[in-house]
């Protein structure tokens, strides 16, 4: 009963998997990776610093505004009324006319409400180059970003081949190894007939018996390998680990013709890491010449318009008007050194990351010959493989059929099935190799071949 429920559920499981294609499996790896998800907001980050950098090249407008409740405004009360008499010009003597004069008295015992508003505008119209290059600076970063960006994504890309070649190559060899079980135990059916019949020994039938419990462990063992090769697989997929699986793909030799001496030069112009490694350099240049803008003269525009009332003498009912423009400018003298240590440190950047690039050139050029020579030696494993599942297959038969003649020992049957089991794993193995080498090639040169 046990072993009924097992089977329907694993059938259960079965229905609810779908069939993924190599191709459908990146697809979702790109859409659910969440490594490639932190570099994606990476990049919207370098984005949003672009954009911070593009609003310092054009004038900075802000409104700015109060209202203030005091119990000290200034106030003007009126006070008595002076008559002044009139003296003539000439003699400075009195005449009849006389002038009133009032008098004003100033107080800040007033309570009451000022308001103020005000527009402010500047635009530094002259930095040295500090502005500008900042913002080619943040471009650069932005393009490094999508750079990085394409690394990652290329590297999803590589691990999504090697786990799904990975599950298939676990599935390989548990069906390999099922099928080797299958056959030794149609040989102990044939031995054991053969027993009874008196024709071969009670050593021959405990033999044949021994070796077919020798391959339960290791059919259990493959049939393990399958399941953790699912999870790894699920894992990459960012997807839970017991979800069902089934490989439309299987592993298929399809030949590459690529030419070895073109191969350097393409993965030098498509290798998102050596892109990288040029736009810092010129992320430094650009560095380098804001660091002697720390001598230059800054010169910059402003212009104010503000409206208040309450804050005069001239009434709380009454709004005042008042604007200006001008010009700024500042020119350090003397900082202590700074500039000359930020100059020194912009250069030696520059130098730091011409030793780099030369050592990406150099790891670039040694990855790609080395996957280039692991690519063809396993093409050749698969030709003379393949040659080997032949002979043992053939081997096999012969064995069988000589000893059913009487003219081969048990042993010679049992060797002959081990053979063949080997050399279909070793086959197996040799096609999941080349596949694994292939996908290592076309990341190390940063394009596909097929």
């Amino acid at each position: 009963m046990g072993k009924v429920i097992a089977i329907v559920l694993l059938l259960a499981s079965v229905a609810r998997a779908e069939n993924l294609s190599l191709n459908q499996a990146i697809d979702i790896a790109l859409k659910q990776n969440a490594g490639l998800k932190m570099v994606e907001y990476r990049v919207s980050a370098a984005e949003g610093q672009l954009m911070t950098a593009r609003g310092y090249l054009v004038p900075q407008l802000s409104a700015s505004g109060s209202i203030m409740r005091m119990n000290s405004l200034m106030d003007m009360k009126p006070g008595p009324t002076y008559y002044l008499p009139v003296l003539d010009s000439g003699t400075h003597a009195s005449t009849d006319y006389i002038v009133s004069m009032s008098s004003g008295v100033i107080s800040s015992d007033k309570i009451g409400n000022t308001y103020t508003g005000k527009l402010s505008a500047s635009w530094p119209v002259y930095t040295g180059g500090k502005i500008w290059q900042g913002y080619q600076i943040s471009r650069l970063n932005h393009q490094r970003a999508e750079e990085s960006y394409d690394s990652a994504r290329a590297g999803v890309i590589y691990t999504v081949k090697q786990a799904y070649y990975g599950l298939l190559l676990a599935q390989s060899a548990y069906d390999v190894t099922r099928e080797a079980v299958s056959s030794i135990e149609k040989h102990v059916t044939r031995v054991q007939a053969l027993y009874q019949k008196g024709m071969v020994s009670r050593y021959d039938l405990l033999r044949a018996e021994v070796q077919l419990s020798n391959m339960q462990p290791q059919l259990i063992r493959m049939q393990n390998a399958v399941e953790l090769s699912r999870q790894s697989f699920n894992m990459v997929l960012n997807q839970e680990l017991s979800a069902p699986v089934i490989l439309s793909d299987s592993m298929n030799y399809h030949p590459v013709e690529v030419d070895s001496a073109l191969l350097v030069k393409q993965a030098l112009h498509a290798r998102p890491e050596y892109k990288s490694i040029l736009i810092r350099q010129r992320m430094v240049e650009k560095a380098k010449l804001i660091s002697y803008a720390s001598y230059q003269p800054t010169v910059a525009l402003f212009a104010d318009y503000s409206y208040s009332k309450g804050s005069g003498f001239s009434g709380s009912d009454e709004w005042q008007k008042n604007w200006d423009v001008g010009v700024s400018a500042s020119w350090p003298l003397f900082d202590g050194g700074s500039g000359l240590g930020k100059i020194k440190e912009a250069k030696a950047n520059a130098q730091q990351l011409s030793v780099a690039k030369e050592m990406v050139e150099d790891w670039i050029k040694l990855e790609v010959s080395a996957n280039y020579l692991t690519l063809k030696t396993n093409q050749k494993a698969i030709f003379s493989q393949g040659r080997s599942v032949e002979q043992a297959q053939e081997a096999l038969k012969i064995a069988q059929a000589r000893y059913e003649n009487g003219q081969a020992t048990n042993l010679d049957v049992l060797d002959s099935e081990v053979a063949l089991t080997q050399a279909r794993t070793n086959k197996i193995q040799a096609l999941h190799d080349y596949l694994v080498s292939l996908a290592k090639l076309e990341n190390a040169v940063g394009k596909t071949f097929q």
